[in-house]
């Protein structure tokens, strides 16, 4: 084959392949103008699906919660007045047992004692026999003066008369009759019995344990009621209500610190105290709670660490709701199938509720669903067949 035909045989191949190329390139443009278009559409707008409840505004207690330790009301350590040894404990004498005003707690030997008032008693009867005896020589010695009608000064008018012999006497006698009173009062002092209806907290005494008037025989705590003396933050005491006049303070429920306050104990508020607690600055609100509750209570104990529910001044006509419904200081509303987020007004806010004194109104239905990323005026919608929806809700459906 000659140079000149190869030659002209490959440039036919080059236009072959170029004119494949170019045909392709020309199909695939007139494929895509002629290919057909789809229409765009609008996303469509999907109303969320909510929970609603309605609100009616009321009257309200605000609620505070504080926590305390239980003291009594009252609380002695027992001492002997006399000196001596024990001779008998009482059978109420013992530690956590109860007592009435008036019950013997221990008795001492009386021995020394009786004795000693025998001894005063005797005293006191020659003491008046002798004052007798004195009144009779006043009574000679005064017929004598009338009948010598001697004129004296007073002075010794009062010797003649032996008007100083028979004040001594006398004195002699009151002092006789206070010696006997005292070994009475001293051999009294020999019982010790309650001062009063309590508890038997603690006992040290012993028989045979020979006591004196600084010996510590036992703590006593009154029954009739238990103190509490509560932290409460300062800002939180203008929602309690204090005693004043014949207006008693708020009253308050008591119960163990790790408990439901299933079973709690009621009681009042006594008083503000004067000083603020050392661990943080909290002031103390003193509250009594009585002690005659029933067998269904669980009974308190001294230095129980208990919490205290006081229920302070009421808020008239305002909206309580759960905090899940308050977000920050708004609230969302269902405005007709729209998301209507309205700022309201926080009259106080506790740990298991809020009380709205404005911006809502009675009737009006909020949203206590949690919604991921709410928008103001968004679409929502419920469940329930009677609400009317909004425009936007119209344009959602399909």
């Amino acid at each position: 084959m000659s140079q000149q035909s190869f030659f002209k045989r490959k440039w036919v191949q080059i236009g072959l392949a170029v004119g494949v190329i170019t045909l392709g390139v020309i199909g695939s443009e007139v494929l895509v103008a002629t290919a057909p278009t789809a229409s765009r559409k609008p996303p469509e707008k999907v109303a969320r699906l909510v929970t609603t409840e309605p609100v009616q505004a009321g009257n309200h207690n605000v609620s505070l919660l504080g926590y305390g330790v239980v003291q009594a009301e009252q609380q002695i350590t027992l001492q002997a007045r006399v000196s001596g040894a024990v001779k008998r404990i009482g059978d109420k004498f013992v530690p956590g047992a109860t007592f009435k005003k008036g019950d013997v707690l221990i008795e001492l030997d009386n021995t020394d004692y009786r004795i000693e008032l025998q001894t005063a008693q005797a005293n006191l009867a020659q003491a008046q026999s002798t004052f007798t005896s004195e009144q009779g020589n006043q009574v000679v010695a005064q017929s004598d003066f009338d009948l010598l009608g001697m004129n004296v000064d007073e002075r010794e008018r009062a010797l003649i008369l032996r008007k100083p012999q028979l004040e001594a006497a006398r004195a002699t006698v009151q002092s006789a009759q206070a010696g006997v009173e005292r070994a009475k009062v001293n051999l009294e002092r020999t019982i010790l019995r309650a001062p009063f209806d309590g508890v038997v907290v603690s006992r040290e005494a012993s028989v045979g344990a020979q006591v004196s008037a600084t010996t510590a025989l036992g703590v006593l705590a009154s029954s009739k009621a238990f103190w509490i003396s509560v932290a409460v933050p300062q800002a939180d005491l203008k929602w309690i209500r204090f005693p004043t006049g014949n207006q008693p303070g708020s009253t308050v429920c008591v119960s163990d610190a790790s408990s439901a306050e299933q079973n709690c104990h009621p009681g009042r508020v006594l008083s503000l105290q004067t000083s603020v607690q050392d661990s943080g600055r909290q002031a103390q609100v003193l509250v009594e709670v009585p002690r005659n509750f029933g067998p269904q209570h669980q009974p308190l104990l001294l230095a129980q660490y208990v919490k205290v529910r006081f229920d302070g001044i009421e808020l008239q006509n305002v909206f309580k709701l759960a905090p899940s419904s308050v977000h920050d200081s708004n609230v969302w509303v269902n405005d007709n199938g729209e998301l209507d987020i309205r700022p309201v007004n926080i009259a106080y806010r506790a740990a298991d509720y809020v009380l709205i004194d404005r911006g809502l109104s009675n009737g009006e239905n909020i949203v206590t669903s949690n919604l991921g990323s709410p928008v103001n005026r968004m679409a929502i919608r419920t469940n329930e067949p009677s609400q009317t929806p909004s425009p936007a809700t119209e344009a959602a459906k399909p």
